[in-house]
């Protein structure tokens, strides 16, 4: 759906004379793309070399030449072009002559054919050239002049064919050759002798099989070969015809004109197709008079579409040629003058989203915000007089109206019916089409009288209206050269601008039209557009903006350099109002693309390798801009963001917000900022997956964003249209929905676009709670619902976090619901935490939506009925079967209660809705059955099955079975097992028990009557449910005794011998809870019972004897020596636990009490001395410990030190001069903490290489990392060479510091030592143990003073203390001062 477009249109006289000084006429003209240079010859055999800027004469050169190198006077020229190679010009004569003229004016010629020449044609790569001679014989020769084939066009008729009826020779313009762009093939057409076309292979040929009538000598093989061109006559009208390489016809186009087709050339890109006409009659400005035309061709989806018909009056020998470096010029040589023309591809697309496609007289037009129909499809069809060279789009009274100027330079105006509606749609005007025959809608356009002519008569480029004036359009122009040579004196290069004002009337009359003025551009206007706050935007070639703002003498200003372009675009749009009102002054105004596919907002560049671009002016999130790149992708951008990429970075960092953002994320400015600067520089595939950017179809272009919607309309490499919804346009969409209580289009928008449905209840919590009645109300399908709450889940899509927080426009308010009454007047669980909650947490998210939307459907006519299936899956989604279940009852209930003989025919329109799975307003109630249905396929059947029975109603189990996929038969016996029991009670435990709720079948037992209770009793016991049972049993004595007897035997059983012992004494069985105190060691309460049951001295005293020897056993030596020496008397046994207990004050106490003294010889002296020799010995081991790690501790560190000064040194060597910092300096610490001193461990923060392994950790999530199986006795072990070596030594030193216990049993034992007479072994103990303590002091002081490096979180092990952190503990003084060392002065 693009229309051609003039960029660029420069003419200039040129003056053709004879050697006479008479006029002479064009006969041939070449381009040398290098230079640009236009090399013309003339009727004369004059040869004159142009500039092309502005035809200045370089050199000129006649081939005339008396002494014979030169052509003679009837030699004319029958091909001429220009070789690179040779830097001079190819010229064929008719007679036979082949010549060469240097760029030095050198005539030199190569040779003479005496057959003469027809015609001739180079290679694309010229390095063959093609000659046809005038007796039809047809020469193949190379670049160094070497004939290479020679052959007969006769030999290639087919056999049979009359070759001599014709022996007359080819004449000038009765034959012609095109190469392939390959230069593999090449075509001839001779019109002599049988009309032959051939297609010829550089080795091999072949004939048309028919050949076809009305052949003219016009032909063109398309650059990209994939078809031949050749033209017909066909009556009084030609007909461009499409070649196989093979010979075969493959369709073509009429071309709708009478005059003669005396050219066919094809553009380098293979996109456009010129087709030169000349006619002697031609109506030019109202009158007949001779012209020539220049037609524009472009084909798409296998049509042909007549772009443009540039008419030439009075001109003579028109000529055109494509440009071999840039696809899209064209030039144009006559006689008088030279044109420049360079186009481009565009669409015309309204402000309201209606295209129009120029199709020769017809524009087809089609409202893409109503309907998708791909060209040649429209609408309607606007069928004009002349063929149509440019049309634009504007707004008359909110009504669209399309201006449009014709070949023969005339304004006609149409006007829709309303807004954008252009077809027909009033019964009377159908109608009328159908009695007429017409199928495809059409209007006439009305053609405006202007006096003086529309742009005085010049080349009409552009036409814009003006906005903010009443109904005027602005028309510019190109003025061609005067005839007979005269230039466009003073104005030369500047464009014509004309300014029309119209008067409209009665739609079915012609408005009317008036020209107010009349200026000249400062330049030549490349594109125009219609300016968003007035007038029209006009880019200069060098891309500069102005704006044309009335009829005034201000009434053309330049905008600005900040408006400007930095290259000239080809494509422009205008930047909608309601950006440039957001973003105030200063905002650019127009959206440039360039050739090269650069994206500009006037002097700011967007994004490189673009291919198209739109804009929307007003919706949902605010003006956007939208285009897409090479890489296939579309991004959707809001202008506020193009504000902040463009503004500078320092202003941005200064600035303390980004400015305010009516559309997109305002509010969220900075979040939005980073995804979506993020998204316009997408690396690989991550800002694809942006909810900004989107993958579409290679080579789709954007045709439109239609305004108010979230549809962009693209149009795909075959020519259809799609329609696309980019997530940004419709997250927007759905904010605003909500943000107007719009809940029914929200849900549909939503839906449609697959967005998360979360969005519906996350956007602005809580208000959803609030209007969840209107969001039943508006929803059309009851399925609608059930589709929202399956869909909920925990946390928020549009909050911190979340998929959509960055895209979503922030709500206008945060409100909170008031707690009325009638939001929670739900039923079921929910209810109660409803009406309890003081606010509305996210959280409860879930729970809070399904309570509101219950609440909100029950409250509804017929709720229960009407929306069954909502209300079953509200209860679903909470888990709460039960209540589903119990909905599921009632309507099954109230079926049984309606049922009679005129309630059949009912069910078939529930049925009907259960098949179609939705339900409407009006229609009947659904069954108990659906709804049963429903349920099934959002919960297991056998949890539905096990609640049903939970509920203890049999009958709404088998219900389920039996609409489950599960075999009834499988589960009626099993039910009718269950309600064999006599009562109900023992119905419900039998339930319970199968359910396995052994709680509630243990209560219903107890209910069922004192027989059952030996079985509750066992029931509980195996249950472990005897706490329970003991509640139930409430003050019944023997029950209560009972259950507490097996409840201290399941404790005892436990090891759990005290509480077992108080379940004992609960039911008064003193000796059974004496027997759990004596095993649990608990020797006090033990006699305690025994004194209480009035036991005897004798079986007190056999009492304690057994208990001393269970706490011996036990370990519990104190208890068991207090035991001996109260209970038994027993000195001897009572001081030697003492000093295994190591009690050495209290051994020394008793045995002097008791008058023992030669127990303190025989018992505590010996064992005194054994624990003061082992404590010396674990001592000297200890402070050897500590010395080897300080050791290996100051080795490591010192040579980490020394590797650290290495790799400092060699970085400071690498340092460049100039520069402060270098990333890998933060790096070296780094680099050095992962390294061994000694060993080849090195790591990273990403990677460890340790020991033998260098496996890595597991990252793959579900699978169980990767465990090495070490033994227990290697935990804690210091690994030498490994990374975390270091922290190892440091934590092992400061494990190795005396417990406060150690130091207290050292003191006693000094203590005893000397009171005993071993002075000197307690000083050793003392002296021993004071120097591992400073010692190891001394070594933790060094720890804390020289914390390891940080080892990688993957090196770390549990359970090690911090660097630098002792044990803790109570100071204990544990040193005796008579014990100390003495330093005594020495003699000097």
């Amino acid at each position: 759906m693009r229309n051609l477009s003039i960029l660029r249109d420069s003419v200039c006289a040129i003056d053709l004379k004879a050697t006479d000084g008479a006029k002479s006429q064009l006969v041939r003209f070449c381009i040398e793309s290098d230079t640009g240079n236009v090399y013309i010859a003339d009727l004369t055999h004059g040869t004159v070399c142009y500039l092309s800027s502005n035809c200045q004469v370089l050199w000129s050169e006649s081939l005339q030449n008396a002494s014979g190198d030169g052509l003679g006077p009837d030699g004319h020229i029958t091909s001429f072009a220009f070789l690179p190679d040779l830097e001079a010009l190819c010229v064929a004569a008719i007679t036979g002559e082949l010549l060469l003229v240097h760029t030095s004016r050198e005539v030199q010629e190569i040779g003479k054919l005496e057959e003469g020449i027809a015609c001739s044609a180079w290679s694309p790569d010229q390095e063959f050239l093609a000659i046809c001679t005038r007796d039809r014989q047809l020469v193949l020769m190379n670049k160094e002049w070497e004939v290479l084939a020679e052959e007969s066009l006769d030999a290639l008729a087919e056999p049979g064919a009359d070759t001599a009826a014709d022996q007359s020779k080819l004449g000038l313009s009765s034959a012609s050759i095109a190469w392939r762009g390959d230069g593999k093939y090449f075509a001839t057409v001779s019109l002599s002798a049988g009309k032959s076309l051939a297609c010829h292979h550089l080795y091999d040929s072949f004939h048309l099989h028919e050949a076809p009538q009305g052949l003219h000598p016009a032909l063109a093989w398309q650059p990209n070969g994939r078809h031949l061109y050749a033209a017909h006559l066909q009556g009084e009208h030609h007909r461009v015809v499409l070649y196989e390489a093979n010979g075969l016809e493959h369709g073509g186009f009429d071309v709708p004109r009478t005059g003669k087709l005396t050219q066919l050339s094809w553009s380098s890109s293979s996109e456009l197709l010129a087709v030169v006409l000349s006619e002697s009659t031609a109506a030019v400005e109202g009158e007949q008079a001779p012209a020539e035309m220049v037609q524009i061709w472009h084909r798409s989806n296998w049509h042909w579409y007549l772009k443009q018909e540039q008419v030439y009056p009075h001109a003579v020998a028109v000529t055109v040629a494509w440009d071999e470096a840039v696809p899209l010029r064209l030039h144009v040589c006559s006689t008088a003058w030279y044109r420049q023309v360079d186009f481009c591809m565009s669409q015309d697309v309204s402000s309201k989203g209606t295209a129009g496609v120029v199709d020769g007289c017809r524009v087809l037009l089609t409202p893409l915000q109503r309907a998708l129909v791909p060209p040649p499809l429209c609408a309607v069809a606007a069928v004009f007089h002349q063929p149509v060279q440019c049309v634009a789009f504007g707004d008359h009274d909110g009504i669209e109206v399309l201006a449009a100027v014709t070949s023969n330079n005339k304004l006609a105006v149409a006007q829709a019916k309303g807004s954008d509606l252009w077809e027909p749609t009033t019964e009377a005007e159908l109608d009328e089409m159908e009695a007429q025959g017409i199928q495809q809608p059409v209007i006439q356009p009305h053609t405006l009288a202007l006096d003086p002519p529309l742009a005085e008569g010049a080349t009409v480029r552009h036409v814009v209206w003006l906005t903010g004036l009443p109904s005027s359009v602005l028309v510019i122009a190109t003025p061609l050269p005067q005839a007979g040579g005269g230039g466009v004196g003073e104005h030369e290069g500047r464009d014509l601008l004309q300014h029309v004002e119209l008067s409209w009337g009665s739609p079915d009359e012609p408005p009317h039209a008036s020209v107010i003025a009349s200026s000249r551009a400062p330049g030549c206007v490349r594109s125009a557009a219609a300016a968003a706050q007035g007038g029209a935007l006009l880019q200069m070639q060098d891309g500069s903006m102005w704006v044309y703002s009335g009829a005034d003498d201000q009434g053309l200003s330049p905008c600005g350099a900040g408006a400007n372009f930095p290259v000239p675009c080809s494509y422009m749009l205008p930047t909608p109002l309601a950006a440039i009102q957001d973003l105030g002054p200063g905002t650019a105004p127009a959206v440039g693309l360039s050739e090269g596919g650069q994206l500009y907002w006037g002097c700011s560049p967007v994004q490189g390798k673009c291919t198209s671009m739109a804009t929307r002016g007003q919706g949902p999130g605010g003006p956007f801009l939208l285009y897409t790149t090479r890489d296939s992708t579309m991004h959707s951008l809001p202008f506020a963001l193009l504000a902040l990429q463009a503004a500078a970075p320092a202003a941005a960092s200064a600035a303390p917000g980004l400015p305010v953002n009516k559309g997109l994320g305002a509010g969220k400015a900075w979040n939005l900022h980073s995804a979506m600067h993020a998204a316009m520089r997408p690396q690989g595939g991550q800002g694809v997956r942006d909810v900004v950017v989107r993958q579409v179809e290679q080579g789709a272009r954007l045709l439109a964003a239609p305004p108010h919607g979230v549809r962009v309309i693209l149009q795909m490499p075959r020519g259809n249209l799609e329609g696309i919804c980019p997530r940004v346009l419709v997250l927007a969409g759905i904010a605003a929905h909500l943000q107007r209580g719009e809940y029914g289009e929200a849900f549909e928008l939503t839906s449609n676009n697959r967005v998360d449905l979360n969005v519906m209840v996350d956007y602005a919590w809580p208000t959803f709670l609030t209007h969840a009645d209107d969001f039943v109300r508006e929803v059309q399908y009851d399925q609608d619902i059930v589709d929202l709450l399956t869909s909920l889940k925990p946390g928020s899509v549009t909050g911190e976090g979340g998929m959509y927080a960055a895209a979503m426009p922030p709500p206008p308010t945060e409100t909170k619901p008031e707690a009325d009454e009638s939001l929670f007047s739900l039923r079921g669980p929910a209810a109660d935490k409803l009406q309890e909650a003081e606010n509305y947490p996210q959280s409860r998210k879930i729970e809070l939506v399904a309570g509101a939307m219950r609440a909100a459907m029950l409250a509804c006519p017929g709720g229960q009925g009407r929306f069954l299936r909502p209300i079953l899956a509200s209860f679903a989604v909470v888990g709460e079967v039960e209540g589903a279940l119990g909905i599921i009852k009632q309507v099954k209930e109230r079926q049984l209660a309606a049922e009679g003989p005129h309630q059949a025919p009912s069910s078939g329109t529930a049925e009907e809705s259960d098949r179609h799975g939705v339900a409407r307003a009006g229609q009947a109630e659904l069954s108990a059955e659906q709804g049963l249905k429903h349920l099934l396929l959002t919960v297991d059947v056998e949890r539905l099955y096990r609640t049903a029975l939970g509920m203890y109603d049999v009958q709404l189990a088998y219900m389920v079975v039996a609409h489950s996929q599960r075999d009834p038969g499988e589960y009626l016996m099993e039910l009718q097992q269950l309600v064999q029991a006599p009562t109900e009670g023992l119905r419900r435990h039998a339930m319970d028990m199968h359910l396995g709720r052994f709680d509630r079948a243990l209560q219903h037992l107890i209910a069922a009557g004192q027989e059952h209770f030996p079985k509750a009793l066992q029931l509980a016991r195996a249950k472990g449910l005897l706490r329970e049972l003991l509640h139930l049993v409430g003050e019944r004595a023997e029950a209560r005794k009972a259950v507490l007897e097996v409840y201290g035997e399941v404790l005892s059983q436990r090891n759990l011998q005290e509480d077992s012992a108080v379940a004992f004494i609960a039911a008064q069985d003193l000796p059974r809870a004496l027997e759990a105190y004596k095993a649990a060691g608990h020797w006090q309460m033990a006699l305690a019972l025994a004194g209480r049951m009035g036991w005897q001295e004798g079986q007190v005293r056999r009492l304690a004897a057994e208990l001393v020897d269970s706490l011996s056993s036990m370990g519990q030596l104190a208890p068991a020596a207090t035991l001996a020496l109260q209970y038994l008397a027993d000195v001897d046994n009572g001081v030697s636990l003492l000093t295994q207990a190591r009690e050495w004050q209290e051994a020394l106490r008793v045995a002097y009490k008791h008058g023992r003294d030669d127990l303190v010889d025989t018992v505590v002296a010996p064992a005194s001395a054994e624990a003061a020799a082992t404590a010396v010995a674990d001592v000297r081991e200890e402070r050897e410990r500590v010395s080897k790690y300080l050791a290996r501790l100051q080795e490591v560190r010192h040579k980490r030190s020394a590797m650290e000064a290495m790799l400092a040194a060699e970085e400071d060597e690498a340092q460049p001069s100039g520069h402060d910092f270098d990333d890998t300096a933060s790096e070296a610490s780094s680099a050095v903490s992962g390294m061994s001193a000694y060993g080849g461990s090195t790591t990273t923060g990403a990677t460890s290489v340790t020991g033998s392994s260098g496996r890595p950790a597991s990252t793959i999530g579900g699978k169980k990392p990767y465990k090495r199986k070490q033994r227990k006795d290697k935990k804690g072990r210091i690994r030498q060479g490994s990374p975390e070596e270091e922290r190892a030594l440091g934590q092992h030193i400061t494990a190795l510091a005396p417990s406060p216990k150690q130091l207290s049993e050292a003191g006693q034992l000094a203590e005893l030592l000397t009171l005993l007479g071993h002075e000197a072994d307690a000083r050793v103990l003392q002296q021993q143990l004071s120097n591992l303590v400073s010692e190891q002091q001394a070594a933790q002081q060094y720890v804390t003073d020289n914390p390891p490096p940080p080892v990688p979180p993957h090196h770390s092990q549990q359970g090690q203390r911090p660097d630098g952190q002792t044990p803790a503990g109570p100071s204990i003084d544990w040193k005796w001062d008579i014990l100390r060392p003495v330093s005594l002065p020495t003699d000097t």
